[in-house]
């Protein structure tokens, strides 16, 4: 059995003032990051569940497989190049297909589904994933698929997988929904437990050809899967609210393992949703990263995870290069409404505590909570540019609110306030205008705050670094042509 991994791409949008504001960006970053090389490719990062999830195959003796990459391809919002998609996968016949989108681009894994049934009309395609968790039987329902697989897959697709290669009963393989001969929709009543960390297989790490080293920004690395925290705008189930820590000699051994294979100058990017959230076992990390002596990374966390100095002291002296913050909104109310135990009053100092050990901080923010006003979206965006002024950050994202499938806005929008306009998936975008109304504001009127945030964030990082040297612009060139052309 030959098994295909499909990269599924998103939409290429033209956002003009995204161009200002990504150069900026990408100069505060490159600055803090010495060394950093420019993606050939926009490809950002490995898709991590494929390696992950080749490593449980492998252990199960399954090792003929392969990654398609659609995902550094330009596609329209209208849909993909099919023509270009056929002549790509008449390279690469499989047994199996599997597709794990995210919301926006479920609508092209469908369309990248008609395209395989076309040309290899025996295949089994199956997907699974973030959207396909919440959504599973409704996924269920599109023509050409054959599976969906929810939850996590650590069990259920080699399950699946045995059941079809031995010609078994497919009612007995868990978290599983499909068609059966009459054209309904079934769902097996058998779920699978969550595994263990210490059970979940070594990732295949040569699932892409090594030349695609040249197309990351980092490498993408899990210490802990879980995160207790409750926001009513995540998508996240299949992680588990509990933290769940690897190995560290494992940590360590995938990190070794994945920039010898793609190019040791990488840097790490740790996608734990909480890098910090127990000060003991961050120490713990710390220590073994600063003993390794050559890895630098970037993490993610709470403000309410950044308390203890002896944690950013180690952060710094491990080989912490970047950490990026989810304070999403710096409005008390819609802390407290969407997001758990952040409190705003001690934000400053904690951002300032962070330069202080010599820590760079990027907010994570987002335009258009269901209790805001226009006037508050747009105090928002004012404080987080004062805080770039001050160097209390060096940089921030900024996305529209979208509500995801798998999110409680999505299930329960009524409870915030929100009328979801529809169901179209290509329109739920973090760069497009907003797919609801709130009781305060019109979708329209949100994304006119949202473009003026991104050009007020964009002129707030055009000054001089305070982490690295400043690049003059001539250099500018060094960073690639990621921020200059359109792009999710």
């Amino acid at each position: 059995m030959h098994i295909a991994f499909v990269h599924t791409p998103m939409a290429t949008l033209p956002v003009p003032e995204r161009q200002t504001f990504w150069r900026n960006f990408d100069i505060q970053y490159h600055a803090a990051h010495p060394g950093l090389r420019h993606m050939e490719k926009n490809l950002w990062e490995l898709p991590h569940w494929m390696h992950w999830l080749g490593g449980v195959l492998v252990e199960k003796g399954y090792t003929s497989m392969e990654a398609v990459d659609f995902y550094s391809s330009e596609t329209a919002l209208s849909g993909i190049d099919r023509s270009q998609v056929r002549q790509a996968l008449l390279g690469h016949p499989a047994d199996v297909y599997l597709l794990s989108p995210m919301t926006p681009n479920l609508p092209y894994a469908y369309e990248i589904v008609d395209v395989i049934k076309e040309i290899y009309p025996e295949s089994t395609t199956v997907f699974g994933g973030v959207v396909a968790t919440p959504l599973h039987r409704e996924v269920a329902t599109y023509p050409g698929l054959d599976y969906v697989l929810y939850d996590r897959g650590e069990y259920a697709l080699p399950a699946l997988l045995k059941t079809l290669d031995n010609g078994g009963d497919i009612t007995q393989v868990g978290n599983l929904s499909y068609k059966d001969s009459s054209g309904e929709v079934v769902t097996n009543k058998h779920r699978y437990p969550y595994p263990a960390v210490h059970e979940i297989p070594f990732p295949k790490i040569d699932l892409f050809p090594r030349r695609v080293g040249k197309d990351l920004r980092y490498l993408r690395q899990v210490y802990a899967l879980g995160c207790p925290y409750r926001c009513s705008f995540c998508t996240i189930q299949t992680i588990g609210r509990k933290a769940d820590y690897f190995a560290l000699e494992r940590v360590l051994a995938e990190i070794r393992a994945y920039r010898a294979y793609y190019g040791e100058h990488h840097n790490i990017y740790f996608g734990d949703e909480t890098f910090t959230l127990h000060a003991g076992r961050t120490l713990e990390l710390c220590a073994m990263l600063k003993a390794e002596g050559n890895i630098f990374y970037d993490c993610q966390t709470r403000l309410n995870c950044l308390e203890d100095s002896q944690v950013l002291k180690a952060l710094q002296e491990s080989g912490c290069r970047w950490i990026e913050i989810g304070i999403e909104t710096v409005d008390q109310e819609s802390q407290d409404l969407f997001k758990q135990r952040v409190k705003l009053g001690q934000t400053e100092e904690t951002l300032r505590r962070l330069r202080d050990a010599g820590l760079p901080a990027c907010s994570f923010m987002v335009n258009g909570f269901p209790n805001q006003t226009l006037d508050d979206m747009r105090r928002s965006i004012e404080l987080v540019c004062e805080w770039i002024a001050q160097d209390l950050l060096q940089a921030s994202y900024l996305f529209g609110l979208v509500p995801y499938p798998g999110s409680e806005m999505y299930h329960r929008p009524e409870k915030f306030g929100m009328k979801l306009h529809h169901h179209n998936f290509k329109l739920y975008h973090e760069e497009m205008p907003p797919v609801f109304d709130s009781s305060h504001t019109k979708s329209d009127d949100v994304y006119e705050v949202f473009l003026e945030g991104v050009r007020a964030l964009g002129q707030a990082m055009s000054k001089r670094p305070y982490f690295g040297d400043r690049v003059i612009p001539a250099e500018v060139e060094k960073y690639g042509t990621f921020w200059s052309e359109p792009h999710v």
